[in-house]
């Protein structure tokens, strides 16, 4: 009985070191957010640009055939 007691105490403690581990590789991928949000806005506006001057190409590209 008390080795049994004994053994689930040291898996507990692994556990609880896991969990600890976890939590510490968590709280740095959220220190890491603010960058990634970031870049994401910097590509969305430059997706913006770039739908931008598609549109402008294909309106030339109209004008250029009507001609």
């Amino acid at each position: 009985m008390a080795q049994a007691t004994t053994k689930n105490q040291l898996k507990i403690m692994a556990n609880q070191r896991k969990i600890v581990a976890n939590q510490n590789k968590i709280l740095r991928n959220q220190g890491n957010l603010p960058l990634i949000v970031a870049n994401q806005v910097k590509i969305i506006r430059n997706q913006k640009a770039i739908v931008k001057n598609q549109k402008k190409i294909l309106a030339a590209g109209a004008k250029a055939r009507t001609r």
